[in-house]
């Protein structure tokens, strides 16, 4: 990761420019009358996987009691045409 330091002025005048650096990876080290004052740095973009089984695990079986009705199904209705209907065949 590269870092990048400039001065609040800078950072005010080119700050569509740094927001790119950063999502490409560089982190921006903000200063004012010769002091950091704030850094950019790209969004931590790590999978919280504790939370991802308790979702899942919380959803276990949703899809399987999910009911299909095939009379829902637009492209079954009386008028449709025979063939716009065919692709849901197997679902039932």
């Amino acid at each position: 990761m590269s870092t990048i330091r400039l001065s609040a002025t800078k950072a005010r005048n080119n700050f569509f420019e740094l927001l790119n650096q950063v999502a490409l990876g560089a982190q921006i080290i903000i200063e004012k009358d010769s002091k950091e004052v704030a850094i950019l740095s790209p969004k931590n973009q790590q999978i919280n996987w504790k939370a991802l089984l308790k979702a899942s695990t919380e959803t276990h079986g949703i899809w399987k009691n999910a009911q299909f009705n095939s009379e829902d199904n637009p492209l079954r209705r009386k008028g449709s045409a025979d063939f716009l209907g065919k692709w849901d065949e197997d679902l039932l």
